[in-house]
């Protein structure tokens, strides 16, 4: 009786989705989709000006794509490990440790004079980086059925945030003594170029770090945290357990799926979805992050990073539109599943397009026009994959029910993080390969992409469809009882 009745009642306890909630997991998970972007826009700028080499060099492109992989690769590392600690410490703890260590290392990044130096401070940044796995975790346990797309489109409306403030502090704030010498010329920012857009950055998330100490409540309940004791590490124990829960009254299916060794299939195919989603929005942006910049005698647009930035916000507009206006209407007239897939139609279409584009890059010929062709496409591209995102994250955390929560999302986010990691060098590659077969063999990169996120998704359809019917099913029928009653 009394396993029943405490549970229950932690549950009564646990923190609901409020207002004051959502705006602490905004304002933390903002600063993570800032931090995912900064670099975006200097990133080629910075390697050529250390390797002492053209933008368009490919030692350039191939050093731009390890640069920004390896932080991927280090979450892929991480985010598990973060993902147990949430399940053993709680959840607060792990996203102020985390968002500390966010604040640190961008001041050491802007401070770097070598590539090495770089190298490290990034490794360092992507060591710090749970908390997107541990934020789906959090957000997991405060929403239900009735709001749940409300609270996902939350993390996409910030991650849209993020793509707008990121490439905005990247690509108007660095190289000040360039563009404001009356202001930065012979100062600090004059020798270290690249530190203000960091620095700035280090504010907003001490900022956040603040209101998450004072205002974050934690979610996970001490009873049901993981403890790992001596004990506990023996088989015999384990078992013993497992049958005292079973006498105690406990849910003794939950307590069997939480200890399995491996996950559902249905959960395993969630998670590559969100694997296969996240890497190839990354190998796309990276694909136009490495054709944006190639100068008119290759056929390139020619832009540089205050350009750039532009186009990429122009995209993260469609975002914070979408998750306004459009997602939480399309997710309740049409399901989860079939804003999923409206969204993957819309992703194709946007870069399809990317040849008819290319038609409008001469600046000269076209002027602002070239800002209207691209940046329209990167609106529908963007509305499209945001479309996708948050839908994935809602697939997770259903997919997660009766698990230990923190680490699934923890293994999801290193799958994902694994897909970032391999997609820039691979969309590189990919456009160093194809840049010799002519005009249109630079857009051919795209097609590839495109069929391997749709593989990505073919591959767990059949998952996708079992956890959209099992939760959108019965939650029909709960709402007959309910108003019958």
């Amino acid at each position: 009786m009394s396993g029943p009745l405490s549970a229950s009642a932690s549950d009564a306890a646990r923190p609901r989705l409020t207002n004051k909630i959502l705006f602490v997991i905004a304002a933390m998970n903002l600063i993570d989709c800032i931090n995912v972007n900064i670099m975006t826009p200097y990133a080629v700028e910075m390697v050529s000006t250390f390797l002492n080499k053209s933008p368009d060099s490919s030692d350039v492109h191939t050093t731009v794509s390890l640069l920004i992989g390896l932080y991927s690769l280090f979450e892929v590392i991480f985010s598990p490990f973060w993902g147990m600690v949430a399940d053993r410490v709680g959840r607060r703890p792990c996203l102020l440790i985390g968002l500390a260590g966010s604040a640190l290392a961008p001041i050491l990044l802007g401070l770097g004079k070598s590539l090495p130096v770089i190298f490290a401070v990034r490794a360092l940044d992507g060591f710090f980086c749970g908390n997107l796995g541990v934020t789906r975790t959090y957000l997991g346990e405060v929403v239900d059925k009735t709001n749940e797309a409300r609270g996902f489109s939350i993390l996409a409306l910030c991650f849209a945030m993020g793509l707008i403030v990121g490439p905005l502090l990247g690509g108007q704030l660095v190289f000040p003594a360039r563009t404001a010498p009356s202001l930065f010329k012979g100062t600090l920012f004059d020798e270290y170029p690249f530190l203000l857009p960091n620095l700035t950055y280090a504010i907003f998330a001490a900022i956040a770090w603040i209101i998450g100490f004072f205002c974050m409540e934690e979610t996970l309940p001490r009873s049901k945290r993981c403890v790992r004791t001596a004990s506990a590490r023996h088989g015999m124990q384990l078992a013993l357990s497992e049958a005292v829960d079973a006498a105690d009254g406990g849910d003794s299916a939950d307590a069997g799926r939480t200890r399995s060794k491996c996950y559902p299939m249905t959960t395993i195919q969630v998670i590559v979805t969100y694997c296969g989603l996240a890497g190839t929005a990354v190998a796309q942006n990276s694909l136009v992050i490495l054709l944006l910049p190639d100068p008119r005698s290759l056929d390139g647009f020619d832009m540089g990073p205050q350009q750039i930035s532009i186009i990429l916000n122009i995209g993260a507009l469609g975002v914070i539109l979408c998750q306004l206006m459009l997602y939480p209407r399309l997710t309740k007239q049409m399901g989860f599943l079939n804003t999923f897939v409206l969204g993957f139609l819309l992703n194709s279409l946007a870069y399809g397009l990317y040849p008819v584009y290319g038609l409008f890059a001469d600046p000269v010929k076209y002027g602002l026009w070239r800002y209207v062709v691209l940046g329209l496409g990167q609106f529908v591209y963007m509305v499209g994959t945001f479309l996708m995102f948050p839908t994935a994250f809602a697939f997770i955390n259903r997919a997660s029910e009766g698990l230990n929560r923190g680490t699934v999302n923890g293994f999801a986010n290193a799958a994902g993080a694994l897909s970032r990691a391999i997609a820039p060098s691979f969309a590189s590659h990919l456009l160093d390969g194809c840049t010799g077969w002519g005009w249109f063999g630079r857009y051919i990169p795209f097609y590839i992409i495109t069929l391997v996120c749709g593989l990505f998704f073919t591959v767990s359809w059949s998952g996708l469809r079992k956890i959209d019917q099992a939760t959108t099913l019965p939650a029909s029928a709960g709402g007959e009882e309910g108003s019958s009653a």
